[in-house]
């Protein structure tokens, strides 16, 4: 059994006749019988009823065609991987993306563009802080998308999109602790997000002789301020329901209060993408008005 015969079997089941199967293959309508026949006599059944007008699949024909359209497809998914080797096609890019980045909108993007290019992988890592400058400035990921950028020279930034931050706390908590001004938050913990560095690290609106609880986990924090047991700064895009429920209360004092923050694309200057990450890149570049 061949490739060539279970195509020819399908191209045949797929179009009605011998005479169209041979049209769309190019080949002639002899050439289609032989290699049917030599199939049927391969596996000692008949696969199609050639008695009427058209050639009908068998009870053995019906079971041998769901069966090897599964090999079909998987054919077909190596021929596309083949094409992809010829075109140079890298297998995989790693991403490193900030946690606060706006990701239902960076998702739609990754996923539009993984349905054109199926057989490169986008590795999506999801970093807190200058970890994702850190992962691009070792070379473990190609691209960054990132808020926090201290290596000038040895990165090709551009400037992406914004996110506002706000600062935050649950209303049960608000009316409990009375918060009234920046003094009442003082005595409540600061739910903050550190990078690998922990204190050491790189930090975002922090209040000054303030209570503080350090974690590693974003989306943690979120769900800590959410129970009413601390305050902080989270973004726009992911509480904008909360908001408007008036389940989280918006803390606007002299230091703490809602900001933009920038966020950049970064790549390494010496580390060379690959075809399909810059394509990705330029994409990105282009359509950065669309985040």
């Amino acid at each position: 059994m061949t490739f060539e015969q279970v195509l020819v079997f399908h191209k045949i089941v797929q179009s009605g006749s011998f005479k169209a199967a041979a049209a769309e293959l190019h080949k002639t309508q002899p050439a289609i019988s032989l290699a049917i026949k030599k199939l049927e006599e391969e596996m000692e059944v008949y696969l199609f009823d050639r008695s009427g007008y058209r050639p009908e699949l068998t009870d053995h024909g019906k079971s041998f065609y769901e069966h090897s359209f599964k090999v079909l497809q998987g054919m077909n998914e190596l021929e596309g991987l083949s094409q992809s080797f010829r075109k140079h096609e890298e297998p995989e890019i790693i991403i490193a993306i900030d946690g606060i980045s706006p990701l239902p909108k960076l998702l739609h993007v990754f996923k539009s563009f993984g349905e054109r290019f199926p057989h490169t992988k986008l590795n999506l890592g999801f970093d807190i802080l200058s970890e994702a400058e850190a992962r691009i400035l070792e070379r473990e990921a190609q691209i960054g998308i990132t808020h926090f950028v201290s290596d000038h020279s040895s990165l090709e930034i551009v400037p992406f999109t914004q996110v506002r931050m706000i600062p935050v706390m649950s209303r049960e908590l608000y009316k409990e602790k009375k918060v009234r001004s920046q003094t009442d938050l003082a005595s409540i913990d600061q739910i903050v997000v550190g990078d690998k560095k922990g204190s050491k690290g790189m930090s975002f609106g922090l209040l000054d002789q303030g209570k503080k609880w350090r974690i590693r986990d974003s989306n943690f924090k979120r769900e800590i301020i959410m129970a009413g047991l601390g305050w902080g700064h989270l973004p726009a895009h992911s509480i904008e329901r909360e908001i408007d429920e008036k389940k989280l209360m918006i803390l606007d004092f002299e230091d703490i209060h809602p900001r933009e923050l920038d966020i950049k694309l970064i790549r390494h200057k010496k580390h060379q993408l690959g075809v399909v990450a810059k394509t990705l890149w330029d994409e990105l570049v282009s359509g950065k008005k669309e985040i």
